[in-house]
């Protein structure tokens, strides 16, 4: 799963010295893209009863937008979508409960996430882009309180208190357990590289496992066309297309990559003697990686890349190979993992 760590009660407010006063607690329910889920929570308000808060009405608003913006010289290009906006009236004062204010209250609430949203996307790293490109898909729960008009005030006052609220879409773990393999094949200077995916789609804690096989068939003895490879490299890179109507900004990230010596590369079998193999390894564990999405403003995919280094050039490129990074879940395992917990309880 992304690490949203650092967007989880992440809250602003009107009134920054008042987070401890009102604030949001809640969780998604369900598994998003498999089955209808849903955004449960709590608007807790905690004031000092000598000091409540007087407030007419509540409404707690629920919206996911997607904006995308970069500069091409003294031009910005901006794009912004709203994929929804849902609006629920937790408190609506009487005479009585105005006189006495609101003190210690937990408002609860409850919205369906439609099920054509995307997941939600971290922003792209600035340093990508100079600090000249913008890119995400965000959620976020608010809290409106509408305050008394006072006296000699015509509009009445609002406090807004907002926390982001990161939306995550699975599939399921079949999805990508039960794959077809892909090998591809490539020829130069009369050898062959061959090089096999047994999947091409990862949960984003996988690890990527492609075997690569040579077959030096360039008559030379073999210490030769071994000594003349200096090293292979194996990277995971994540592309960004940011679209706003018919302009296009790519922005690319190299994730992660691999350094294979030649020492690594071992004989197939003892009867082939020009037939070598090694294992291109990339662990996908602790990344900070953004679900592969196609969306109206922004494209999120993925990309493995094969090098050679070979003796006299700066390197060959071998393969490239798309592959879709998903979060993946076990449904059924995890519902009876519940089911245990509260038979337990």
């Amino acid at each position: 799963m992304e690490d949203y760590t650092h967007l989880l009660l992440k809250q602003t407010t009107e009134d920054y010295n008042n987070n401890d006063k009102l604030y949001f607690t809640y969780k998604q329910q369900g598994y998003f893209g498999i089955q209808q889920s849903k955004i449960n929570g709590t608007f807790h308000i905690r004031y000092p009863t000598n000091s409540p808060l007087r407030a007419e009405k509540i409404d707690i608003i629920f919206s996911g937008r997607g904006m995308v913006q970069w500069n091409e010289g003294n031009r910005i290009n901006y794009g912004e979508i709203k994929y929804f906006e849902y609006s629920s009236c937790v408190y609506n004062e009487n005479g009585n409960e105005f006189e006495k204010g609101l003190s210690y209250s937990d408002l609860p609430f409850e919205f369906k996430i439609p099920e054509n949203a995307p997941s939600s996307i971290l922003p792209i790293p600035s340093k990508l882009t100079n600090h000249l490109g913008k890119a995400r898909i965000y959620y976020s729960i608010k809290a409106v309180i509408t305050k008394a008009r006072k006296r000699f005030v015509l509009k009445k006052s609002k406090k807004i208190v907002e926390v982001e609220c990161p939306i995550v879409r699975y599939v399921q773990q079949k999805e990508t357990e039960n794959q077809e393999s892909v090998t591809l094949m490539k020829k130069f200077n009369d050898n062959e590289y061959s090089i096999l995916f047994e999947k091409t789609k990862f949960n984003q804690n996988d690890n990527i496992n492609v075997p690569l096989n040579i077959k030096f068939n360039n008559g030379k003895e073999n210490m030769e066309n071994l000594n003349n490879i200096k090293k292979i490299k194996i990277s995971f890179k994540e592309y960004y297309l940011l679209k706003v109507g018919n302009k296009t900004h790519l922005v690319k990230n190299i994730l992660s990559s691999n350094i294979i010596n030649k020492e690594k590369l071992s004989r197939v079998d003892d009867n082939s003697f020009n037939k070598y193999f090694v294992d291109c390894k990339l662990s996908l564990y602790g990344k900070r990686i953004r679900c592969s999405t196609k969306t109206e403003l922004i494209n999120v995919w993925h990309q493995v890349d094969i090098d050679v280094f070979l003796k006299g050039r700066k390197k060959i490129r071998l393969f490239e190979k798309i592959v879709d990074i998903v979060n993946s879940i076990d449904e059924f395992k995890n519902r009876n993992e519940s089911e245990e917990e509260e038979y337990d309880l």
